[in-house]
């Protein structure tokens, strides 16, 4: 009997198909790109066409072997990657690594890891993209010229190295920390504008009290400064306290009756399934995911789980993807559970259908689960807990998405107050009347709205419309009069209007894709490599540009427009789709970008003074220390610095602003040479740690180094100190006891950040901070006490800010949990 060797990705996913099929398919991983472009030098021959120069990866040359032997052996082989442009690229390249084996070589593209989803992909077979394939390149090219040839520059102009990392600039990247500076310099030039609102809370003749907001006064219409609405000369506006207390005063004596009321059904439409932009987005603000973990697990999902009796089976689509489109199977298997399992009126009459994006390649379906009958609390023994996070994310959004709108019934009231000037006043409220698909979704999505949900709006009705929350308001009758409640009574308060919130990681996917930039294969990897190169820095989920990546984006701005221009950026991705669809020419794409890109490379790298955009050097009062010559002020990419104008003779240089020097840690001396132990800052971050003091930066008398201790005495060994862990690394840190290295080997470990507060109720030395940030609060580890606290700003602790809960402390090694009495004895 003839064998076919089929060859994947990821060994997850070979071990699955490799389930499906048997004995006579042998299914081999490639683990990603078999061969690319070697890291040093540009390999890429401008002179003639472009032609790249690969070179199989070091650490893939086993793989190589191993597949060429399958190769020899196999009658037929199929190459199986992922079906999107990368893993085009790696069919590409495996083709051509066994292209001396002779046998019949196959694309196949398996959408869903499924035995049904394998049999389909098996079934039509065709030959390698050789137009996708080329897009891909034309990207790679592209990206390794603009890399290349600019990074120089930037080491010309700023610095080589930060923090140990060569500078550099990447196409795409670039556009990408150009959103980010852009929305810092709006933040740091935005004007607030004062304004006072005014309010006054209302009785009728049926409870409860509900409160309206001034509308108009006097026959003038009232403006509310937002950051969208700058008020114009003549709009009226209570824009100091004198004009809102003159209003506050004539509505206390005012009658007040109502004038209107107006109410209608609202429809809050069920959003699309996930693509890949809006499962990054909602993964980052429901469960505190990053786009690459999000990626990380979504891949996992897709290449199989073993989930018992049944074994590996992949549970969702491909997960990058730009399409909203579903199979006919897929929506009748879930209008058949949602009729099961929430009831007829859930089910809509006919199946939800959505609109995709004009730009997007539509190659995938929309990501979903692979089967219906894979319920997330069903499987959820077998899957991680990111696992089971992101999986049940997609299944309760393709099932919310083929249910039945949610309505609500909306009130507006009008009233009138009757002063010694006439006033308007409203109150607005939506009470929520039929779920529809926001049960499947849970309450806590009734408050805000869902990422893909703006795009079926249209004018239905969006959560808390119009900023007013989910509230009842009394049965009113037009003409009704009302009493004042006091307290609170005619209520007035100052506010600023607020600059826009700078990006998280999934607002910056949603502006990439709104903009154009990048394609759902690349979203994860543009975040993460701005993330990556000291340009940006995570502040509470926040993405904040540093000096270096402030200073690197308006320099390029100035010098090379096109680098980070939207719209350009947006043109190349369209003309990467256009080379896969066959309707242009990768070589002369890559021509018309990279020649004029070159000219301005040249001129840059020719001047010997920096041009409009780069920071220049200025002259200062400052005299040399050191040969007596003066000093010129420049910049530096963590703080300025004075340098001797008789460089390279004299090399003396002075920060702008010198750091302190270290105070000494009092505690406890240097255990490998008994020298004093310094408390240092790592750069680039607020991190302390513990340095010996015999450290130099050439030839250190000792390069002791140890975080730093938080003041809680280790409750299982009695003699180490609680430390943090792996922060400084960029893992998700834990806290562990400072003898985890020594002779003692103590495995004591906290997931949860702790506060140095006895408990009250055991005596225990300190509690941890758990509950993330909707339910914030203090409690007790030690096995059988419960006790907790909420948490208060004054408690100032440490939290890791994922939102959360973590498991207690972890004894590994068949140690025993933390007893109560150990963690009493434990002393701060």
């Amino acid at each position: 009997m003839s064998k076919a060797l089929i060859i994947v990705e990821s060994p997850a996913k070979a071990k699955t198909i490799q389930k499906y099929l048997g004995k006579d398919y042998e299914v081999l991983a490639s683990k990603g790109h078999i061969r690319d472009l070697p890291k040093s030098g540009l390999q890429v021959d401008v002179e003639h066409g472009y032609a790249p120069h690969y070179e199989v990866l070091e650490d893939h040359k086993s793989v190589v072997t191993e597949m060429r032997r399958a190769a020899k052996e196999a009658d037929v082989i199929f190459l199986a990657p992922d079906p999107d442009r990368e893993g085009e690229a790696i069919a590409w390249h495996i083709a051509h690594e066994l292209r001396s084996a002779k046998k019949p070589m196959h694309r196949v593209e398996f959408h869903e890891i499924t035995k049904k989803g394998v049999q389909l992909g098996l079934s039509t077979p065709h030959e390698v993209n050789q137009n996708r394939f080329n897009a891909q390149q034309a990207r790679r090219i592209l990206d390794r010229l603009i890399g290349y040839e600019l990074s120089p520059v930037l080491w010309k102009r700023l610095c080589r190295q930060v923090n140990g990392h060569y500078l550099s600039a990447g196409r795409v990247q670039s556009s990408a920390l150009r959103l980010i500076v852009d929305r810092e310099d709006e933040i740091i030039a935005f004007n607030p504008q004062e304004y006072w609102p005014v309010g006054v809370e209302l009785l009728g003749k049926n409870r409860p009290s509900f409160r309206a907001s001034l509308i108009e006064s006097d026959g003038r219409k009232l403006v509310t400064p937002t950051r969208e609405r700058v008020p114009k000369a003549g709009d009226y506006v209570l824009s100091n306290e004198a004009d809102a207390a003159a209003v506050t005063a004539d509505l206390k004596t005012a009658r007040f009756k109502v004038a209107t009321v107006e109410r209608k059904e609202r429809r809050r439409r069920a959003p699309p399934p996930y693509i890949t932009s809006s499962l990054q987005r909602d993964a980052s603000s429901r469960i505190g995911f990053s786009a690459s973990r999000t990626m990380q697990v979504a891949q996992r999902l897709y290449e199989g789980i073993d989930v018992g009796a049944e074994g590996p089976v992949g549970l969702i689509t491909y997960m990058r993807t730009d399409s909203t489109r579903m199979s006919a199977e897929a929506v009748d298997g879930a209008r058949t559970y949602i009729e099961q399992r929430f009831g007829k009126e859930f089910v809509p009459e006919k199946p939800n259908f959505f609109k995709t994006r004009s730009n997007a390649q539509d190659a995938h379906e929309a990501i979903r689960p692979t089967s219906m009958e894979l319920h997330p609390d069903a499987i959820k023994k077998f899957l991680k807990s990111d696992e089971f996070k992101v999986y049940r994310l997609i299944w309760e959004r393709f099932v919310a998405c083929q249910m039945s709108d949610a309505l609500y019934d909306g009130t507006t009231v009008t009233i009138e107050a009757q002063g010694a000037k006439k006033h308007l006043l409203r109150a607005s409220g939506q009470v929520l009347k039929f779920a529809g698909w926001l049960e499947a979704q849970g309450a806590s999505e009734r408050a805000e709205e869902v990422a893909g949900e703006e795009s079926v709006r249209d004018g239905a009705a969006a959560p808390s419309e119009g900023g007013d929350e989910e509230k009842t308001l009394p049965m009113l009758a037009e003409g009704e009069g009302l009493s004042v409640i006091d307290p609170p009574g005619v209520l007035t308060e100052q506010k600023f209007t607020q600059p826009p919130a700078r990006y998280n990681e999934g607002s910056l996917v949603k502006a990439l894709e709104d903009l154009g930039i990048g394609r759902p294969s690349t979203y994860a990897e543009i975040v993460s490599k701005v993330l990556s190169r000291d340009y940006v820095q995570k502040q509470d989920k926040q993405l904040v540009p540093t000096k270096l990546g402030t200073t690197k984006t308006h320099g390029l701005q100035a010098r090379f427009p096109t680098v980070v221009d939207y719209e350009f950026t947006a043109k190349i991705e369209k003309d990467l789709d256009a080379v896969e669809s066959g309707e242009a020419d990768w070589v002369k794409l890559v021509d018309a970008i990279y020649k004029p890109f070159k000219e301005i490379v040249v001129a840059e790298m020719s001047a010997k003074e920096p041009g409009e955009g780069w920071p220049r050097a200025e002259p200062s009062d400052r005299i040399c220390d050191k040969c007596g010559s003066p000093m010129v002020k420049r910049w530096g990419p963590n703080s300025n610095f004075f340098a001797c104008t008789a460089y390279p003779k004299c090399k003396n240089i002075v920060d702008e602003n010198p750091a302190p020097p270290p105070e000494v840690y009092a505690d406890r001396k240097c255990p490998k040479c008994s020298r004093d132990l310094l408390v240092k800052t790592r750069r680039g971050t607020d991190e302390k740690f513990l340095s010996c003091s015999g450290w130099r930066k050439k030839e250190p008398l000792c390069d002791y180094t140890a975080p730093m201790p938080i003041g809680i005495r280790c409750p299982k060994c009695h003699d180490g100190e609680v430390i943090k862990v792996g922060a400084a690394k960029g893992r998700r840190p834990f806290w562990g006891c400072s003898n985890y290295a020594t002779d003692l080997k103590c495995d004591f470990r906290l997931f949860q950040p702790p506060v140095k507060e006895a408990c009250p109720q055991c005596n225990a030395a300190f509690l941890v901070q758990a509950g993330g940030k909707t339910r914030p609060v203090l409690k007790c580890v030690t096995e059988g006490c419960g006790f907790e606290r909420a948490l208060s700003a004054a408690d100032g602790a440490d939290g890791d800010g994922d939102g959360e809960e973590a498991p207690a402390p972890k004894f590994r090694g068949g140690a025993k949990k933390a007893s109560k009495k150990g963690a009493s004895e434990a002393s701060a």
